[in-house]
């Protein structure tokens, strides 16, 4: 139990997706050999620390909220997996800023040779999308893979009930504490899936679901899968992170393709343009791992497995989940003549902008808040306290900086230093 309170004491100091655990770790063996060390080694081992973070490590400032959360995990029934433990899944731990600590509901399973496969997509789904992310999921699921999701409103609570149904196990991977449902409409799904397979959190119980957790939790779905599946997602999706993250994780990347004219679909169907694998046949995608994974792949169950995968309302009643009605065919709107006129000279001035106003990173992808952080962000080296020092929680200043690093409006350097592009 005070092993399991050093990693969270830890864990609570450096926040999710820290930089400096690993070097930490791999320089002095343990958290208790972190708090121990002295400023000097310590700055050693990561120069640019901020002042905030080293003071709390020298202070352990974090043990008495640490033992708290271990003992409320051990009254409720919560598995501690911390960074050390052997039952830690090994790809998780493989991956360059890995939780310190997982917080797990169920039984987790053992991924030694088998195949998971995350499936992410949009929280707005239309008919379309949900049949194609149930029948690829319960297809899969049949022939032996394990399906990673989210467990958020929309494809991935579609894609763990599918699961469930093909009788097959499902892991679930939140955005929030392990105490709470998010959203609550999931609780009977919640519920089943830890019959079936775990719910996992590198948050600690408590934590609520804060928009800037869900782009961190995406890195640990690409990492326990062996693959991952967009099955629909717009432009601006947050499923587009999960797969940003498989292919710097190398991960295998597929996308359902969408029809053209809906917004939905254009996110996976740039990422088909950009090389993403289509994913028409949950067959083709099994066989690509058939040598892999031979052992535990039942390519067999197929075709029994497609004359249940249609999704009706029956296969989601028990999870308290509706399908969609079909809708009529999305159609874009019809774009507003425009007048002619001569151009004005402020036009022409336009046109004419200096190399680096053209060079200028385009933000407009992402959301008001993330463009105001990304205004504070100096020109040369900084690290997280940059953000930190200016109030920003460090759990939503790690999460906007993971976003600015895979729109590649950032680079990472080692010792948890970043710089603009």
């Amino acid at each position: 139990m005070k092993h399991e309170q050093s990693w969270i004491a830890l864990a609570e100091i450096l926040g999710p997706r820290s930089p400096f655990l690993k070097p930490l770790v791999t320089k002095f063996g343990t958290p208790d050999a972190v708090f121990a060390a002295s400023e000097q080694a310590i700055r050693a081992v990561i120069p640019d620390i901020g002042q905030g973070t080293l003071a709390a490590l020298l202070r352990k400032s974090s043990d008495e909220e640490a033992a708290r959360i271990t003992l409320w995990c051990h009254r409720n029934g919560v598995r501690i997996l911390t960074l050390d433990s052997t039952d830690y899944p090994a790809r998780l731990r493989e991956i360059d800023e890995p939780p310190a600590v997982l917080y797990c509901k169920g039984a987790f399973p053992t991924f030694d040779g088998r195949l998971a496969v995350g499936v992410v997509g949009t929280r707005k789904a239309d008919a379309y999308g949900e049949q194609v992310t149930y029948k690829l999921s319960f297809e899969l699921a049949a022939a032996g893979a394990v399906i990673v999701s989210g467990m958020a409103a929309g494809l991935d609570a579609i894609a763990a009930a599918a699961a469930i149904n093909a009788g097959s196990e499902t892991i679930a991977v939140l955005g929030c504490g392990i105490d709470l449902v998010y959203p609550k409409i999931h609780t009977r799904l919640a519920t089943e899936i830890t019959a079936h397979g775990a719910i996992i959190t590198e948050y600690a119980p408590g934590t609520k679901p804060h928009g800037w957790n869900f782009p961190m939790r995406n890195r640990i779905i690409s990492a326990l899968s062996s693959a991952v599946l967009v099955t629909e997602a717009g432009e601006n999706s947050g499923s587009l992170i999960t797969a940003r993250y498989a292919v710097v994780q190398g991960k295998e990347l597929f996308a359902v393709p969408g029809d053209i004219t809906s917004l939905r679909s254009k996110g996976t169907n740039r990422l088909l343009c950009d090389g993403a694998i289509p994913a028409l046949e949950a067959g083709e995608m099994l066989e690509r791992f058939r040598f892999l994974y031979r052992d535990r792949i039942r390519l067999q169950a197929l075709p029994e497995a497609m004359q249940y995968s249609t999704l009706t309302p029956e296969a989601l009643r028990r999870y308290g989940l509706q399908v969609t009605p079909a809708e009529p065919q999305e159609t874009p709107e019809k774009p507003k003549r425009e007048k002619r006129f001569r151009r004005k000279k402020s036009e022409t001035v336009a046109e004419n902008t200096t190399i680096s106003e053209k060079t200028a990173p385009d933000t407009s992808s992402l959301t008001p808040r993330q463009r105001e952080l990304f205004d504070l962000l100096p020109e040369g080296s900084f690290s997280v306290d940059v953000l930190a020092s200016r109030g920003v929680p460090v759990a939503e200043a790690m999460s906007t900086l993971t976003v600015f690093e895979i729109y590649g409006f950032i680079l990472s350097r080692p010792g948890g230093v970043y710089q603009k592009k």
